[in-house]
């Protein structure tokens, strides 16, 4: 197995596990994550939303078929946490360690992007590639 394929699957097992977790506490009603739903006027319908797509996200960045859709989604995600918490939420207390989770997570899907662009024709080709062959799951 290629390095670059380790280190992606590594990532690729974390950021599913943070999106998974996440996922479950926004979709079961977590106390801290209906509070910072409210904070942003999204309480419910937002949360849900949200949880949904990064339970989505979870599920497609494991299939090899479709990991950089789920990193491309997960990014996205993730950018959407980060402007949040720039702008309304902050990096008090509880919601920086969110926050940062939110970062690391957006990180490791940019870098699972890099790493996986071949798979998507737009991102290789923004990383100035034309790779023309995929890797191995």
């Amino acid at each position: 197995m290629k390095v670059k394929v380790l280190i992606s699957w590594i990532l690729q097992i974390i950021i599913a596990v943070t999106l998974g977790a996440a996922a479950a506490a926004k979709i079961t009603g977590h106390e801290e994550t209906v509070a910072v739903f409210k904070t942003l006027g999204m309480e419910p319908e937002g949360r849900y939303l949200i949880g949904g797509l990064e339970a989505m996200a979870a599920f497609l960045i494991l299939v090899p078929q479709s990991v950089a859709w789920g990193a491309l989604l997960g990014w996205g995600l993730m950018t959407g946490a980060l402007i949040a918490h720039l702008t309304r939420l902050g990096f008090d207390s509880t919601e920086s360690s969110m926050g940062l989770l939110a970062f690391l997570t957006w990180l490791f899907c940019n870098v699972v992007l890099y790493l996986r662009r071949e798979r998507i024709e737009l991102i290789d080709s923004m990383f100035g590639g034309e790779s023309g062959k995929a890797d191995s799951p």
